[in-house]
């Protein structure tokens, strides 16, 4: 038994409607906009779906996604430059809401920190086949198998 807390869930904003409320995530995605006064950052991501049997430069945007991102209890600790509209996030924190059309989460933030220079294709293909793996791990699991 861990008297830790929990591990956050390294996932794709646009997976985020998938985990129930309360869940702590870990996801990346850009600034589009920063509200000082309700210290809030809605933060997109528009992933990109490469065919398998199309050539590497034919890749097709898909749905942007959104999250509002309670930032009030972190904002103190981010530095100004990281919240300029258009820059790269990693944001750690727990789902407290969720419009019923799967659009925007809400987000309270407990950590942002700046993504860099992050290959955005290669990230988004690593994490899209540890998901695979991750379910192909809970599919073959003991309590998975049915007797």
């Amino acid at each position: 038994m861990s008297l830790g807390p929990n591990p956050a869930s390294l996932t794709l904003l646009e997976n985020l409607a998938q985990f129930p409320l309360r869940s702590k995530v870990r996801f990346l995605g850009y600034i589009e906009a920063y509200h000082s006064v309700s210290s809030t950052l809605i933060v997109m991501h528009t992933t990109m779906y490469q065919s398998p049997f199309s050539s590497l430069s034919s890749s097709l945007p898909r749905k942007t996604k959104t999250a509002s991102v309670d930032i009030t209890i972190v904002v103190e600790q981010i530095p100004i430059g990281e919240l300029q509209i258009g820059e790269w996030v990693n944001v750690l924190g727990y789902i407290t809401d969720m419009q019923a059309d799967g659009g925007t989460v809400c987000i309270q933030g407990i950590q942002i920190w700046s993504a860099g220079g992050i290959d955005l294709g290669k990230y988004e293909r690593q994490l899209r086949e540890k998901e695979k793996v991750d379910r192909r791990n809970l599919d073959t699991s003991p309590t998975a198998v049915n007797l």
